[in-house]
């Protein structure tokens, strides 16, 4: 059984009918033998009123790789009994692998990527609320998914459908799996917490600080813990592979919002 940190943030925001727990679960990257017990052990234990997934749960979701994706499903199914599941799409559930900057020819060869209908109706029968540039309103707040960028040609989100979303006057949650998106798109928005993953917590971390991560570079801003009182960044799930995690466990979140 994989070793598991658990972060705990508190954040206050007015705008939020009374307290409010959520867990945020990132970066699962499904394979074949992808451990989730210590994730739903961490679920259980703390009793979360909403589970966030804001992508990479998967490798792809384009019909491929069958025989790593059980784990995946598994784990949105067994998140969902325990409460509410919302679920936006990261590069990897698109394809769009290819986050490093320094990639420039991938510009030039892009074949767009889709997602296989029957893959997204299976996360939907486990019990997640799908959210692809997009938003639902429950339980008096609304919850929006960006999708990733990398999907497209020009390598961009597509935010234009945000600015509906931000003039809601309800609360706001946004599940945004990349947080470089954070200072470029999002930060003069207003939305009241937004979630993020991706950069594995810089994959190897000195002096808490993470070392590399993908859109970002050497010694990124993004990689972990809470930005302007609202961002949280999760460090992910996946254990180490090719590239080994250092000084850097994965990692589940739960955020506390308090309305003081």
């Amino acid at each position: 059984m994989q070793k598991l940190a658990i972060s705990r943030y508190t954040i206050n925001n007015q705008r939020f009918d009374g307290k409010i727990k959520y867990a945020l679960v990132s970066d699962l990257h499904s394979g074949k033998k992808t451990d989730i017990e210590p994730i739903i052990k961490a679920l259980k234990d703390n009793s979360p009123d909403c589970i966030l997934m804001p992508g990479d749960i998967f490798e792809r979701l384009d019909g491929s790789r069958p025989e790593g994706k059980t784990a995946g499903y598994e784990l949105i199914k067994r998140a969902a009994e325990i409460a509410p599941v919302y679920y936006s799409i990261g590069n990897h559930e698109n394809g769009g692998t290819g986050s490093w900057n320094m990639i420039k020819w991938r510009k030039s060869f892009f074949i767009e990527k889709y997602f296989e209908q029957s893959e997204l109706d299976k996360i939907f029968n486990c019990g997640a609320t799908f959210l692809d540039d997009g938003f639902v309103i429950e339980d008096g707040i609304a919850y929006g998914g960006l999708t990733s960028g990398l999907i497209n040609k020009e390598r961009k989100p597509h935010v234009d459908w945000l600015d509906e979303f931000c003039k809601l006057e309800c609360p706001k949650v946004l599940l945004c799996h990349h947080p470089e998106y954070y200072k470029k798109y999002l930060k003069g928005k207003n939305i009241d917490l937004i979630v993020a993953g991706h950069a594995h917590g810089g994959q190897w971390r000195i002096f808490g600080r993470g070392v590399f991560a993908p859109g970002q570079g050497i010694f990124p801003k993004y990689t972990s813990g809470v930005h302007d009182g609202r961002l949280v960044i999760s460090r992910g799930l996946k254990p180490s592979g090719k590239i080994p995690r250092i000084f850097n466990t994965p990692e589940i979140v739960f955020i506390e919002i308090n309305n003081s």
